[in-house]
């Protein structure tokens, strides 16, 4: 990212993920040759644009105009569970750094996470919302696809059940844990990816699932092979 029309283009394609036509529309333009023209480095935009466009991107005016590496510190959001983002989420040139949380003793879904951060990562900034919660995950019962000490991102708002995709969830006796989840009539089963680890049935009352025992879904997962 040496120009500006690199910074300007990473903030729409890779923070933003906007097409031009989108990205001129937000910063009041009626013509896409004119992004296309600042990502070129054909044409600078003016002071006024170069300002709406680091707001855009929550970056620092310095960091569009230089790419040196400043951070700054964005207002809180708040989720329909009223949890507000931490005074210790920062941004920097469209990354953000997030606070992880042990797996042993993050707590049940009525108070997840119930514990004091162990570590913090920096994630892309399209990976980031305020109610994806970070864990370091411990075991080896997902392997091969989610390793011992992977970090995992877990959306507490999303608790939508989809057969097979990867949740966070408690079960009593174990803590929390990764599982992929089918639905079945009936029950739902818990299954681990290492096949030498069992599967955990759950009955269903009515067909209806029974959803107390979700955390979220996985949204995103960081690990080393």
């Amino acid at each position: 990212m040496s120009t500006l029309g690199n910074r300007i283009r990473y903030i729409r394609d890779d923070v933003l993920r906007l097409n031009q036509g989108t990205f001129a529309k937000q910063l009041g333009f009626s013509r896409i040759a004119t992004i296309s023209d600042y990502e070129k480095n054909k044409r600078n935009p003016d002071i006024t644009t170069l300002r709406k466009i680091a707001n855009l991107g929550s970056v620092t005016l310095d960091w569009l105009l230089t790419g040196e590496e400043p951070t700054t510190l964005l207002p809180s959001e708040n989720t329909n569970n009223g949890r507000e983002a931490s005074s210790k989420t920062i941004y920097t040139a469209g990354f953000v750094s997030v606070e992880v949380f042990p797996m042993a003793e993050a707590g049940s879904p009525e108070v997840f996470p119930a514990c004091e951060p162990i570590d913090a990562i920096s994630i892309p900034r399209r990976d980031y919302a305020v109610s994806i919660v970070a864990i370091r995950t411990e075991g080896d019962s997902m392997t091969p696809n989610v390793l011992d000490g992977a970090y995992v991102g877990i959306d507490i708002n999303d608790k939508k059940l989809i057969s097979g995709k990867l949740y966070a969830v408690w079960q009593n006796y174990e803590g929390v844990s990764i599982k992929r989840v089918f639905v079945y009539p009936g029950c739902i089963v818990l299954k681990p990816d290492n096949p030498a680890f069992p599967e955990t049935a759950i009955p269903t009352k009515n067909e209806k699932p029974a959803e107390n025992f979700l955390i979220g879904r996985v949204k995103w997962l960081y690990q080393r092979y």
